[in-house]
């Protein structure tokens, strides 16, 4: 996968600052731009996934299920709030913003 793109989409992140569900603040041409890198990203994951011959979907599964038993719900949304507390007034890059879905 190209790192440019995975930089693309972070700078699409940079300044936004807090990002609520559904991007009601966003203008129609920046959820585009956001859906063309996202799926730019996809596209490269999912090739590199068949280059390397991993089950990408398999390997997604296992993978929520490692985290479900190594970061139980009430563990984690503690963690959640309390970095949305400590990170109130800062501004959040895409990093912030995606890692609780990925955990």
């Amino acid at each position: 996968m190209q790192v440019g793109e995975v930089g693309e989409l972070s700078e699409i992140f940079q300044w936004k600052g807090e990002v609520p569900k559904g991007l009601p603040d966003w203008t129609e041409e920046e959820k585009v731009h956001l859906g063309e890198e996202l799926s730019d990203v996809l596209l490269y994951l999912v090739r590199l996934s068949d280059i390397c011959g991993v089950d990408l979907g398999k390997a997604a599964l296992r993978k929520v299920e490692l985290n479900a038993i190594k970061y139980p719900a009430k563990v984690l949304k503690e963690e959640v709030s309390f970095q949305a507390s400590r990170n109130r007034n800062r501004t959040h890059c895409f990093c912030r913003i995606i890692s609780p879905l990925l955990i």
